[in-house]
């Protein structure tokens, strides 16, 4: 099986960045956003699923290639942090995702026609988690102030998600990568402070495609 990997998107600015270790370390969390929890459970049903309707795409396709299991599962995280921050923002602000999003959600299932269904709207929520964030964020920045570009108001809206992330929180279970908004793009860094010695090790650490080949089918996507 393979995974989707995310990616910015226009001006989205998400950065993941090191918490010395600390978060959302109750069994069964993966995060805490704010009011809402995302379960271990959750993360690992959206990672399987984003890889069973990946791993139908030609080699050519710039979503194929074999991830780590624990890539899978950070991107799964993301996502659902992604769209939970969105939706707790979007009650805030009294905005809900308009028609842009709606066509990209389209396009997405073109994108994986070849697979069932049933499957590819169970992973939708992973892969189009980005585009729903920016689609949002924009919509709460068009409310700062009349007249501004979509790019400006995506600005405005990253802005009040830096504040709201400030004033709410998002912590994640050690187990994961930690999350933060940041200004520029999407970077992960583990929030432990263990660092690579070995060889082998620095593969893992690096999740190189060679290493992921090498490892058990229940291991990786691919």
């Amino acid at each position: 099986m393979r995974i989707t990997r995310l990616g910015p998107v226009a001006a989205l600015a998400v950065a993941v960045v090191l918490l010395s270790g600390c978060g959302a370390a109750q069994p069964g969390v993966a995060a805490e956003v704010g009011q809402e929890t995302i379960t271990i459970a959750e993360v690992d049903d959206l990672a399987a699923s984003i890889c069973d309707v990946t791993e139908d795409l030609p080699d050519d396709n710039p979503n194929a290639g074999v991830r780590t299991g624990e890539q899978a599962r950070n991107s799964a995280l993301q996502a659902l942090i992604l769209r939970s921050m969105a939706d707790q923002m979007a009650a805030d602000y009294g905005v809900e995702s308009g028609e842009d999003f709606r066509r990209q959600e389209d396009r997405a299932r073109l994108g994986f026609a070849a697979s069932d269904e049933a499957k590819v709207e169970a992973a939708l929520p992973g892969v189009t988690a980005i585009a729903y964030f920016v689609d949002i964020m924009q919509q709460i920045g068009d409310t700062t102030k009349s007249g501004l570009s979509d790019d400006e108001a995506l600005t405005a809206g990253i802005g009040l998600a830096q504040d709201w992330q400030d004033d709410h929180g998002v912590e994640t279970n050690p187990l994961f990568n930690s999350f933060r908004i940041g200004d520029q793009e999407i970077e992960s860094e583990r929030s432990d402070l263990a660092f690579a010695v070995s060889g082998t090790a620095k593969d893992a650490e690096g999740g190189s495609e060679d290493y992921a080949s090498s490892l058990p089918k229940s291991q990786r996507c691919g």
